[in-house]
C-alpha cells in the first residue's frame, strides 16, 4: 500500500441526509462546502415533511411562521450563510429525484445542480417543485439536456435514500452519518464538525444511530 492509499484510508467520509426545503440543511451543507468536508460526504436527499402540497399552499400562515423562526435560526447560528425566507415551503419530492436523476446519469454536474437548486430557493425564494424552476436551475448549472430530471431512475434512487433514512431511524435533517454509525445531529458550530471529520472511525457499532 502506497503513501497515498493510507492517506485516502484515513480519510472519513460521511453520508449527509438533508431536504432542500430544510434551512438548516442548506446551512449545514454551506458549512460543509466553507470547511473543505463537502467532498468527504455523499449527499442523500430525503423528505422531512412529505405533507407538503404541490404546488405549494399560499397564504398558511403556520407554515410559514415556523419557516421564518427556522430562517432566523440560521442567522443567528451560521450568520456567514446568505439565505431569506422564501414565500413559499415547496414540496422537495420532484426536486431530490432530479437530483439523484442527474446523480445516476451526469454525476459530475450533480453537486452544481443541487447547490443551484438550494439558490433558487434559499436566495430567489423560487418553487422548486414547479418542474419549469427544475429544468431552468438545471440548464443554468449544466446539466445536459438529454438527462432525464423526471424519469423513474432519480425516484427509485431517490426512494432508496429515503428507505436508507428511515430504517436508520435518523428523526430528522440535517443528519451526518459516518461508516463507524457515529452522527453529526443538526446545523453544528464548525469546530464540532471538524472534530467529526478528524477523530479516527471506531469499531461497528460503536456509535449509536438513534
Amino acid at each position: 500500500m502506497t503513501e497515498s492509499d493510507v492517506r485516502q484510508a484515513s480519510v472519513v467520509k460521511a453520508t449527509l441526509y438533508a431536504d432542500l426545503n430544510c434551512p438548516y440543511s442548506h446551512a449545514l451543507s454551506a458549512r460543509l462546502e466553507a470547511l473543505g468536508y463537502i467532498n468527504q460526504c455523499e449527499w442523500r436527499g430525503v423528505q422531512h415533511d412529505p405533507s407538503l402540497p404541490a404546488p405549494p399552499r399560499l397564504g398558511d400562515r403556520r407554515v410559514m411562521r415556523a419557516l421564518e423562526d427556522d430562517v432566523d435560526a440560521v442567522h443567528r447560528d451560521a450568520p456567514e450563510v446568505a439565505m431569506f425566507a422564501p414565500p413559499i415551503k415547496p414540496n422537495t419530492r420532484r426536486a431530490i429525484a432530479a437530483v439523484a436523476c442527474v446523480h445516476r446519469q451526469h454525476a459530475p454536474r450533480a453537486a452544481a445542480f443541487r447547490r443551484a437548486l438550494g439558490a433558487a430557493l434559499w436566495v430567489r425564494g423560487e418553487d422548486i417543485s414547479d418542474g419549469a424552476v427544475i429544468n431552468a436551475v438545471a440548464a443554468w448549472a449544466g446539466v445536459p439536456g438529454w438527462v432525464d430530471l423526471d424519469g423513474p431512475a432519480g425516484h427509485r434512487l431517490a426512494d432508496e435514500w429515503e428507505m436508507d433514512w428511515a430504517t436508520f431511524r435518523l428523526g430528522g435533517v440535517p443528519r451526518l452519518v459516518r461508516s463507524d454509525g457515529r452522527v453529526l445531529w443538526g446545523l453544528q458550530p464548525a469546530a464540532d464538525i471538524a472534530e467529526f471529520f478528524s477523530s479516527p472511525l471506531r469499531s461497528s457499532g460503536a456509535f449509536r444511530r438513534a
